[in-house]
C-alpha cells in the first residue's frame, strides 16, 4: 500500500518535527536591547515572540515607505534543525553576524504552519545568475508604484539572497510574519545551556517544560522529554487526589 502522505514525513531521519527558535543579545542592535538570557525571560513570560525588524532580500530598500508597510516586513525566525544538531547553530560561524545563544524555544512544526509559519525562500544567485532576482526585484518596484496595493508583495518578507558572499540555506529557516504568541503547553521543550542555569531548570521542571542542551544526543533529548513527561503525569495525579 502507498505511504499516507500525512505520515510519509514522520519516516524521514532527514527530517524534523519541530522548529526552534534561539535567542541573542541584541544590546548593540537596540537602544532597550537584552541579553540572550533575558530576552528567553522574557518570551517565556509574555508567551510571545516580537517581530522587531525584517531579514528579508530588500531590507536595506525599505527606507522612506511608509512605517506601516516596513512593519510588515517584520518577522520572527525560526530553524527546523535536528534538535541534536541545534549546538551547530550556536557556535561562532565566520561571516555571520547573529550569534545564537544556547536558550531557546521548540515548537512543533504542525503548530506553527497553524500560525502561518513558512520557509525561507532562497533566491539562487550563484555565478551571476539574476533570473530569479530580476523577478522578485520586479514585485518590490510594482508593490511601491502601486503603493503595496495588491497582495503579491507579501512574499518578499520570507525571500532570501543566495550567492557566493552569502549564503545561509543550510539554516533551514522558517518565518513568521508579525510577532507568534503562544502557551506554554505549545511548547516542547525549551533549550537551556547544559551547565548552570539550575534554579532556571527547576523552574520549568515546576512548570512541567522539559529541558534539553545544545550538543546532546538524541538518546539523553528523548530520555529528558519521557522523565519531564513521567513527572508531569505524577504531579497530575497528585493534583487530583487533593481534589
Amino acid at each position: 500500500m502507498p505511504t499516507d502522505r500525512t505520515t510519509v514525513a514522520e519516516k524521514r531521519e532527514d527530517l524534523s518535527r519541530f522548529i526552534v527558535h534561539l535567542t541573542r543579545d541584541d544590546r548593540r542592535d537596540f537602544t532597550h536591547g537584552a541579553t540572550a538570557r533575558q530576552n528567553f525571560l522574557s518570551i517565556y513570560q509574555d508567551k510571545v515572540i516580537r517581530s522587531y525588524r525584517p531579514h528579508c532580500l530588500h531590507m536595506h530598500q525599505l527606507d522612506g515607505l511608509p512605517r506601516k508597510i516596513q512593519q510588515a516586513f517584520n518577522v520572527v525566525c525560526f530553524s527546523e534543525v535536528p534538535l541534536n544538531q541545534v549546538h551547530l547553530l550556536t557556535q561562532p560561524i565566520e561571516g555571520r553576524r547573529t550569534e545564537l545563544s544556547a536558550y531557546g524555544f521548540v515548537f512543533r512544526k504542525t503548530f506553527l504552519i497553524e500560525k502561518g509559519a513558512q520557509p525561507a525562500l532562497y533566491i539562487n544567485g550563484y555565478a551571476g545568475n539574476r533570473i530569479l532576482r530580476d523577478a522578485v526585484n520586479d514585485v518590490l518596484d510594482r508593490a511601491i508604484a502601486g503603493r503595496f496595493q495588491y497582495p503579491l508583495w507579501q512574499i518578499l518578507p520570507f525571500v532570501n539572497a543566495m550567492h557566493e558572499r552569502y549564503d545561509f540555506t543550510w539554516e533551514r529557516e522558517w518565518r513568521i510574519a508579525g510577532p507568534l504568541q503562544f502557551e506554554h503547553r505549545d511548547l516542547v521543550c525549551v533549550i537551556l545551556p547544559e551547565k548552570g542555569e539550575q534554579k532556571l531548570k527547576k523552574r520549568m521542571a515546576k512548570a512541567g517544560i522539559a529541558v534539553i542542551s545544545p550538543g546532546w544526543i538524541y538518546e539523553q533529548i528523548v530520555s529528558e522529554l519521557a522523565r519531564q513527561q513521567r513527572r508531569t503525569r505524577r504531579l497530575l495525579r497528585e493534583v487530583q487526589k487533593k481534589g
